[in-house]
């Protein structure tokens, strides 16, 4: 498990998860060392927007947001999972699951994953963030249920026409 953040113009480092994640190690090795000092330097007005994985929603964790005073966009609890890092998920894996040949450790994955995570381009995260009002509104039209809403990475994400950003 590998878990990264997103932002119209920043994107954290990947983090490779070792073992079950829990709300201590969540606090400890993702909050503390790459998202509080990611959204300090993103600016006041972040917004900090995670799910209710278990792990995130532990009181160690809100404890410890609270404390940072970072401005966190809460979800229900039954909502459609409406983040758009999940379609930055997608994403990464088809790109690690496009030849060269898989990899054949979990050493080599992680390899794959963060080079691929920096591969894509940061207009991608940036269209992905804006992406939000499209969201919340297929979320109206499905009456809160599942949407069909899909971004389209083609037209940005042609690997021979990417840039680093």
């Amino acid at each position: 498990m590998v878990w990264g953040g997103m932002g119209r113009a920043h994107r954290t480092p990947l983090y490779r998860v070792q073992g079950n994640l829990t709300g201590n190690s969540y606090r400890d090795n993702i909050l503390e060392p790459i998202v509080i000092p990611t959204l300090q330097a993103m600016g006041a007005g972040a917004i900090f927007q995670d799910d209710n994985a278990r792990p995130h929603r532990a009181r160690v964790v809100n404890e410890f947001l609270q404390q940072q005073q970072v401005n966190r966009l809460q979800w229900p609890a039954c909502s459609p999972d409406l983040n758009p890092i999940e379609h930055l998920w997608d994403e990464l894996g088809r790109r690690v699951r496009t030849p060269p040949p898989p990899a054949l450790n979990l050493d080599q994955l992680f390899e794959m994953l963060e080079e691929e995570w920096h591969n894509i381009p940061q207009m991608t995260l940036r269209r992905l963030v804006e992406s939000m009002r499209q969201r919340w509104l297929a979320c109206i039209r499905g009456n809160g249920g599942h949407t069909q809403y899909r971004p389209s990475f083609s037209h940005y994400n042609n690997k021979k026409n990417v840039q680093k950003s």
